[in-house]
């Protein structure tokens, strides 16, 4: 299956929102197309451990989501710290998660952790 024809582009084409990636080191500006999600995530959650459930606070962080493919040629440590503009907002990444496709991580998307300038 083609996650990119089948779900990826039609969803990123459809609710992506142009953005404006400034990575730390003076390199150039990249243009990507993210889902805007900074009205927040849910991060955390409950954990089972050995048949026990341990409580995590659930707490709601803005975040932006980009395919892994318009960052293949970027080097991921570089996205701490970095800046993001995108809906007339500029975004500081703090740090970034991996939400692979059933193909891989290459396949998918990395979410951007961000904090407001």
């Amino acid at each position: 299956m083609d996650w990119q024809a089948l779900l990826y582009g039609p969803v990123y084409a459809t609710l992506g929102v142009e953005a404006v990636l400034t990575l730390c080191g003076g390199e150039p500006p990249i243009a990507l197309t993210v889902l805007d999600k900074t009205a927040g995530i849910v991060v955390g959650g409950q954990q089972r451990d050995r048949g026990r459930f341990q409580a995590e606070v659930e707490t709601i962080q803005p975040a932006a989501a980009v395919r892994a493919a318009e960052l293949a040629n970027v080097d991921r440590d570089k996205l701490h710290g970095a800046e993001i503009a995108f809906n007339g907002k500029c975004w500081k990444i703090d740090t970034h998660a991996f939400r692979p496709s059933p193909r891989g991580e290459g396949d998918g998307e990395i979410l951007l952790l961000l904090t407001e300038r």
